[in-house]
Order: C-alpha cells, then structure tokens, then sequence
C-alpha cells in the first residue's frame, strides 16, 4: 500500500471505489465506557455494539446498518449529519481537525475503496463510534 500524504490528499481524486464496484454501509453506536471496553460484548456478533474489528459490521444483523451510501458523497453526507449535533460534545477532538480536512479526508478514503471509523468520546463518559465500511455491490442482489 503507498504511503498515505497527508499534505496532498486534495490533490489527487481516486477512483478505485468504482473499479471495486463498492458501496459503504453506515454505522453508528453510542455505548457508555463500560460497555466501550467489555471485549465479549463488541466481539459477539448478535449485539448492536461497534465490533473490535471494523470488517466485522458486514457480520452484524442487518438492523445495525443506518443507511446504504452509493457514492462517497452520501457516505460523507451522513458523517456530516452525525457530526453536527454532536460536535460540540466532543470537546478538544471538535476543533484538532478542520472540518474541510475531517470531511474531505473521509471522502478521499471513500474513493479510495477504504473504510472509515471515527469515534468520540462525548461529554466524557460516552462513546460515539461511526464507521462507513464498503462492501460489494453484489451484498444486496
């Protein structure tokens, strides 16, 4: 995999999404610290916790998924409307990352044919996890 240039990301518009033929699940889970770090309920594949491992939400029920994304623009669409109400629960993390860089690196992992995985700590005591993970465009034939 070639390094990753944080300072040219803009630069450049990849396509491999399209080549893969992917299309991105959307997930969302809040879940107090306690729950956060019990590994057997995140590894158990039955719950609606955010797995461990960011592939295994394509093995989670069906129910967990928030909305399908066609194109990496709706996969950002929706990281925008989970941010936006929260935003200002996540403290510090709000203002580390611009927002043009959060949302247009988002994008560019999209394009990529990469999942993306944020999490947030809300208020201190909460956990956000939002993950856009691509599958084949064949999952839903």
């Amino acid at each position: 995999m070639p390094e990753f240039d944080w300072d040219g990301w803009e630069k450049t518009v990849p396509t491999e999404w399209k080549d893969r033929r992917l299309h991105w699940h959307c997930h969302s889970c809040r879940m107090e610290g306690e729950t956060y770090g019990n590994e057997a309920a995140r590894r158990d594949l039955a719950t609606e916790y955010a797995p461990k491992l960011i592939r295994d939400w394509l093995r989670k029920p069906v129910r967990t998924v928030r909305r399908v994304a066609m194109v990496p623009e709706d996969g950002v669409a929706w990281l925008r409307e989970q941010w936006a109400p929260i935003r200002a629960q996540a403290g510090e993390e709000a203002e580390a990352i611009p927002d043009a860089a959060r949302f247009g690196r988002a994008e560019h992992a999209l394009r990529g044919g990469a999942d993306v995985c944020w999490g947030f700590w809300l208020n201190g005591s909460t956990h956000l996890h939002l993950a856009i993970v691509g599958t084949s465009e064949a999952c839903h034939a």
